[in-house]
């Protein structure tokens, strides 16, 4: 992989992480951070390449695509993974599945188009089992909380997470998700396919060292000087978003003469403005609109009396009831812009990011 230069390496991370499976202390990590805050980034950029070096048989892929062709999507290229890397020899009927591959497969994921007949089934287990018999696997599940939102994958996630109970001496894996409700009903409740079946961790955030990381590249790059404290405090307004400094150093190389502060500005309106969340809003009911809202700015009251009537008001009517409440919850929990907190029962708005977005509405 070509050497990013702006990349920031988190080397003791991941060597930390690594270290964890080596010794035999975990099995299975699962990270949560919103999208853009990096995860996909250190899974490619610092686990894998580490990864390899150290010995392991790396397997890297991403959930966000798929929706229902979880399994065929999934079983087809790590099909292909252990063909390429000769892992194992790998059964007939399934290699003829593979028609086509296109992208960089194995340890960085890729696309393929399958030719299979709908009653032949992949099976996960058989796949696990033959990366198991050939050294230590390490597989980085990107995005796994997308297989949550499909009945259709229900039978795919119970497959899978009795093939690494079964496996996991060899087999172990990195999930990462974007979504804290999403992880929540595969992780967290009793009910869940993989209750209890690894840590789950916050994913660090990036502090002073990366922006200041950022001014240096900067600086080789264009031979000028960069506010280091300048750029640390707008990276703090962007919420420590990655990918928002990035943009706004990218933005400063191309215009000379705009500022920090006019930069920053421009890229917090740019969030204020996006095309995502407006449809969001658009697409909710006005009670939904309500509750989203007194979510954002943490009301926990809004089964009360005086607060039902006073959404009421806002809506025009003489009175909300309870259950008009509890139906415009779980239809927010459905539609994946809330979510329940496990300890305290408590709600709130699953993407950090339109959180900031609602807190600048007006109504």
């Amino acid at each position: 992989m070509k050497r990013d230069i702006w990349h920031y390496p988190r080397e003791k991370l991941a060597h930390q992480l690594l270290g964890m499976f080596g010794s035999g202390l975990s099995t299975s990590l699962i990270f949560f951070a919103p999208r853009r805050m990096g995860k996909t980034e250190f899974l490619r950029k610092d686990i894998l390449p580490l990864a390899e070096k150290e010995g392991w048989h790396t397997f890297y892929f991403s959930f966000l695509e798929v929706n229902r062709n979880a399994e065929e999507m999934f079983c087809g290229v790590l099909t292909e993974f252990i063909s390429k890397n000769k892992i194992s020899n790998v059964t007939k009927s399934l290699a003829k599945r593979v028609r086509k591959v296109s992208g960089n497969i194995g340890s960085v994921g890729g696309e393929i188009e399958l030719n299979y007949h709908k009653n032949v089934k992949f099976s996960i287990n058989n796949l696990i089992e033959k990366l198991s018999k050939n050294g230590k696997t390490l597989l980085l599940l990107d995005e796994i909380q997308v297989l949550a939102k499909y009945k259709k994958n229900e039978s795919f996630v119970a497959a899978l997470r009795t093939a690494l109970d079964m496996y996991k001496d060899n087999v172990k894996v990195i999930f990462t998700g974007s979504s804290q409700e999403g992880l929540r009903q595969m992780f967290s409740q009793a009910s869940a396919p993989f209750f209890h079946f690894g840590q789950n961790l916050p994913f660090p955030k990036f502090g002073r060292e990366f922006s200041d990381h950022l001014v240096s590249v900067f600086e080789k790059v264009t031979s000028q000087k960069l506010n280091a404290e300048k750029l640390w405090k707008s990276f703090q307004e962007m919420g420590q978003v990655p990918q928002l400094i990035r943009s706004l150093v990218e933005r400063l190389i191309l215009h000379t003469n705009i500022t920090i502060e006019e930069c920053t500005k421009q890229l917090l309106s740019d969030v204020t403005e996006n095309r995502l969340y407006v449809e969001k809003w658009k697409k909710s009911s006005g009670l939904e609109r309500v509750i989203l809202l007194l979510i954002a700015n943490k009301s926990e009251s809004f089964f009360s009396v005086e607060t039902r009537l006073e959404i009421a008001k806002k809506l025009g009517v003489e009175l909300i009831g309870v259950s008009s409440v509890q139906s415009v919850i779980r239809a927010l929990l459905k539609k994946g812009l809330i979510g329940r907190s496990t300890e305290r029962g408590a709600y709130f708005i699953d993407d950090p990011n339109f959180q900031r977005w609602l807190k600048t509405r007006n109504e």
